[in-house]
């Protein structure tokens, strides 16, 4: 376990292990090549690049957020009143269940004050909005 200041950025990346965030109000940069990354409490721009493992994202104030997966799952809880645009691209995958296959497709929550993208090559991609 590595512990930062609250406000700190915080790049981590790893092999063949879990990355677990918790709490970090800077910008966050994260990679993996084989493990789930969970990326909870954030408050600042976030960035999540996965080869193979899920990803879960449950930020306390939404921001600018890129995430890019191979194969793996994506979900991302939004915080209630959270205005994004979600944007989705998957040679092989689904947005709330919907296929995406070799394709994109989008959403606007809320206002759509941030901007979230999130790509697979092979994923799904699940958003919850209270």
């Amino acid at each position: 376990m590595v512990k930062v200041p609250r406000d700190s950025s915080l790049e981590a990346s790893s092999v063949n292990a879990p990355v677990k965030v918790s709490g970090v109000a800077g910008e966050q940069e994260v990679s993996v090549v084989a493990g789930d990354v969970s990326v909870k409490g954030s408050r600042g721009n976030l960035e999540v690049a996965a080869v193979s493992g899920n990803v879960e994202l449950v930020p306390e104030s939404l921001a600018d957020t890129e995430v890019s997966t191979v194969s793996g799952n994506v979900k991302l809880k939004l915080p209630k009143g959270a205005g994004a645009n979600v944007q989705f691209s998957s040679v092989g995958g689904t947005f709330n269940g919907r296929d995406v296959s070799l394709g994109s497709s989008s959403k606007k929550y809320g206002n759509g004050e941030h901007d979230v993208e999130v790509s697979t090559v092979g994923g799904a991609l699940d958003v919850q909005s209270e």
